[in-house]
């Protein structure tokens, strides 16, 4: 669907219409993805195609400016109960330094305010250009030195205390809706530096980016009705994804599985839950890793079976100034 939302004044002087594709629009595909966005690789690009494409039950916003509806400037959104994800930030080279994104920006928060949206997560060079843009518009980073920043409507404390109050939890199989609110639990400032070895994830980061292969893995196997590899622990009648499980080949050992299992501190009584709920693939050995003395999660390793093998001194910066590193605990089961 097509939705006029403005029209913009480039810095040149020339009028352009800014626009709001909302996906499923199969019209605007392969203007989006098989022109504007066709530099994207290529796990990339079946996301992008795939919210185009198909209904998947979340919000996905395409902000674009375009001239008689050949797009040459777009934002991206992917939204899920007021709470999402922005990205593919991008102009066409000859049409940059024209004020194209500042443009966009104005009117996606201004849509997105409206919209009572919460919170929005995005990733950049820190310190780069496009870092002090999203700064303009009320973005900031993590923590010092980090290019993932976060924009919060009733500030992060307040956003965060709500989305990770109590409640009755469900373990259910990763899919599309969990992928845009999945970023506020991986990006939390609480304890635990490793947080997902499959997807490379230490420390508050965003797992936009990283979650996308997963997501793709585990939907390609239910449709192959084939088992589960990758859940989440989600608060019943609420988005909140408070915890989360995948296992994958590891890439340096034949024979040997990674396993991860993150959640917020609040509900690690799920971790065992969320282990149980997933097949894991046959191996000869099974490796997790750990923060040394991070006692949650080394007793839901250890509920499962799990033995520690070995430490990594100072193996992971606790945060991205490097202001310290903390000793990592591999964990296997044979």
């Amino acid at each position: 669907m097509y939705e006029k939302l403005d029209d913009v004044t480039l810095k040149s002087g020339e009028k352009v219409e800014l626009g709001l594709v909302k996906g499923p629009d199969l019209a605007w595909v392969d203007r989006i993805d098989g022109d504007l966005l066709a530099h994207k690789g290529e796990t990339w690009r079946w996301g992008n195609r795939l919210m185009l494409e198909q209904d998947l039950g979340v919000d996905a916003f395409f902000y674009i400016l375009h001239r008689d509806g050949k797009p040459f400037s777009n934002v991206m959104t992917v939204e899920y109960d007021g709470i999402g994800i922005l990205g593919h930030v991008f102009t066409v080279p000859e049409d940059r330094r024209q004020g194209a994104a500042s443009a966009i920006f104005r009117g996606l928060m201004a849509h997105f305010e409206g919209r009572n949206g919460q919170a929005m997560l995005l990733g950049t060079g820190y310190d780069s250009p496009p870092y002090h843009i999203y700064k303009a518009f009320g973005f900031e980073g993590l923590e010092a030195q980090s290019g993932t920043m976060a924009f919060y409507a009733v500030g992060e404390d307040a956003f965060r205390d709500a989305y990770f109050t109590a409640g009755e939890v469900v373990v259910e199989r990763l899919g599309p809706t969990h992928y845009p609110v999945t970023p506020v639990l991986f990006s939390g400032g609480f304890e635990g530096c490793v947080r997902s070895n499959v997807m490379r994830l230490y420390g508050r980061s965003s797992s936009e980016g990283p979650l996308i292969p997963v997501l793709r893995d585990e939907l390609e196997r239910q449709a192959d009705d084939k088992s589960t590899r990758t859940v989440v622990a989600r608060v019943s009648g609420r988005s909140s994804v408070v915890g989360f499980a995948t296992t994958d080949r590891d890439p340096l050992w034949p024979g040997t599985c990674v396993v991860d299992v993150f959640c917020h501190p609040n509900f690690w009584a799920h971790g065992s839950d969320l282990l149980n709920a997933m097949t894991w693939p046959n191996a000869h050995r099974y490796v997790a890793y750990c923060d040394a003395g991070w006692q949650e999660k080394e007793s839901v390793l250890h509920e499962a079976g799990f033995q520690q093998a070995a430490t990594l001194k100072h193996w992971v910066p606790v945060d991205r100034a490097a202001t310290d590193w903390v000793d990592v605990n591999m964990w296997v089961k044979a």
